[in-house]
C-alpha cells in the first residue's frame, strides 16, 4: 500500500478562531494582501475588527475585494496590487471564490506570467509550471462547502474561452488554515445551502474516486456522517424558519457542517473528484450557473448514471461496491439505488435549490457543455462516462 497525504500547514478548528488572525499573520510577514468579497465582510461586522487588528501589528494592509467567481484578468490586476503594495503575506477571508484569488495571487507573486498561462486545459498546450514558492498565505473561510482552505488548486474563469480552469501546485496549499464555525453560521440561506451540497459532492466524489486512499476514506465517510445528518437539520430549519436568511440551527450542526466541509477539501486534494466536478465547470463557464448550486443538481443523476455504467461495463471494480455501500447509507440500509438517487434529489429541492433548467441551461448546451468537461475532475471518475451518459445525467438534472 502507497499513497501520500497533502494539506495546509496548519489546520485551526473552533469558534472565535479568527480572532488569532493578525497574529498568524505577522508571524509571516510585515506587508500584508487582504482579499476579502465585496461587502458582506463589512455588512457582518467582521471586517473593521479584522482591519484594526491587522493594523496594528503589521507595516501595511493593502485590501483588494472579489466580486463572484474570479476570472483570469481580475486575478493579473490584484497581482500587481499585490507587488506594488510590496505585500509579502496573503490573508484571504471569504467563500470558496476569494480563497481561490488569494491562493492564485500568492502563488503567481513569485512566479512570472498571467495567470492563464498557468492554468490546466485551457486550450493553450501544457500549463507553466508553477516552479517557485508561493507568498506566505492564510485562508478564512467564511462559508461551509468548498474546502479551498486545503485545497491545492485555485478554480479561474477565463471568460474568452468561457470556461473555469484551474491552477494546480502543492505551493497553493495554504500555511495556515482557520475554520471558525461563527463566520459561517450567518451565512445567508441559499449560500449555506449551495455550500453544503459542494461539499457533501467532495466527500462522495472522493470516496468514489480512482484515487481514494486510506486517509482519504476515513474522512470521506466520517464526513458524510456528519454532513447527511447536518443538512437535513437545515434543510428542516429552512422550512420552518421565520427568517428567509438565518434559521434556528444549533451550535452544533453548524460547527458539524463546518467540519465536514474541512475534511471535503482536504478528501478532494488527495482525492480528486468525478463527473459532478467535471461537468460543473463548463456550466459555470457556459451557462453562469454557481459551483454549489451546480453540484446540488448533478450529484443525484451522476451517482446513479455511475452506478447504472459500473453495473454494466465494469461489475467486479472495487468502486461498484462501495456505490452500493453509499446506497445503503443514502436509504438506512436498503440496496436501492433508485431511493438513494430520489433522497439526494429530494435533499436537494428540500434545501430550496432549483434544477438546471431554472438556471438557464437548455439542451442546445449539451454538446458543448460535455466536450469541455472531458480532462481535469473527470480523470478521476471512477468509469469513464460515454457521451450519451453525461447527456442524460444532464437530462435529469
Amino acid at each position: 500500500m502507497q499513497f501520500q497525504f497533502r494539506t495546509a500547514s496548519q489546520v485551526l478548528f473552533g469558534r472565535g478562531e479568527h480572532k488569532k488572525v493578525a497574529t498568524l499573520v505577522k508571524n509571516l510577514g510585515k506587508r500584508v494582501f487582504l482579499v476579502t468579497g465585496g461587502a458582506s465582510l463589512a455588512r457582518r461586522g467582521l471586517l473593521s475588527p479584522v482591519t484594526q487588528s491587522l493594523g496594528e501589528l503589521c507595516e501595511h494592509v493593502e485590501h483588494a475585494t472579489v466580486s463572484g467567481e474570479p476570472e483570469v484578468g481580475a486575478i493579473d490586476e490584484l497581482l500587481r496590487q499585490c507587488k506594488d503594495a510590496g505585500c509579502d503575506v496573503v490573508l484571504a477571508i471569504g467563500g470558496g471564490s476569494v480563497l481561490d484569488a488569494g491562493k492564485a495571487v500568492a502563488a503567481l507573486s513569485n512566479n512570472a506570467g498571467a495567470a492563464v498561462d498557468f492554468l490546466e486545459d485551457a486550450g493553450q498546450g501544457p500549463p507553466k509550471p508553477i516552479a517557485h514558492p508561493s507568498l506566505p498565505m492564510i485562508a478564512v473561510p467564511t462559508t461551509a462547502g468548498s474546502g479551498s482552505e486545503v485545497t491545492r488548486n485555485s478554480v479561474l474563469k477565463v471568460k474568452d474561452l468561457r470556461v473555469k480552469r484551474s491552477l494546480r501546485s502543492d505551493f497553493l496549499l495554504p500555511r495556515v488554515a482557520i475554520v471558525d464555525p461563527d463566520l459561517s453560521e450567518s451565512a445567508p440561506r441559499h449560500v449555506a445551502a449551495a455550500a453544503g451540497m459542494d461539499a457533501l459532492t467532495h466527500l462522495v466524489e472522493g470516496y468514489l474516486s480512482k484515487h481514494a486512499q486510506p486517509m482519504t476514506d476515513a474522512l470521506a465517510l466520517s464526513g458524510m456522517r456528519l454532513l447527511w445528518n447536518g443538512l437535513h437539520t437545515l434543510a428542516q430549519a429552512f422550512s420552518t424558519a421565520e427568517s428567509p436568511d438565518h434559521a434556528a440551527v444549533s451550535s452544533a450542526t453548524h460547527e458539524q457542517v463546518a467540519l465536514a466541509s474541512l475534511w471535503g477539501g482536504m478528501v478532494l486534494a488527495n482525492a480528486g473528484l468525478g463527473a459532478v466536478h467535471g461537468l460543473v465547470a463548463p456550466l459555470g463557464g457556459l451557462c453562469e450557473v454557481a459551483h454549489g448550486d451546480g453540484c446540488a443538481c448533478l450529484l443525484p443523476a451522476t451517482f446513479a448514471q455511475n452506478a447504472k455504467a459500473l453495473q454494466k461495463r465494469a461489475p467486479d471494480h472495487p468502486a461498484t461496491a462501495r456505490f452500493f455501500e453509499l446506497c445503503r447509507f443514502f436509504t438506512d440500509g436498503k440496496d436501492d439505488m433508485e431511493q438513494a438517487t430520489e433522497r439526494l434529489s429530494s435533499l436537494r429541492k428540500r434545501l430550496g435549490i432549483a434544477g438546471l433548467r431554472a438556471a438557464g441551461v437548455s439542451e442546445g448546451q449539451f454538446v458543448q457543455i460535455v466536450r469541455q468537461s472531458r480532462g481535469g475532475s473527470m480523470r478521476s471518475n471512477p468509469i469513464e462516462l460515454t457521451d450519451e451518459e453525461l447527456f442524460e445525467i444532464l437530462r435529469s438534472s
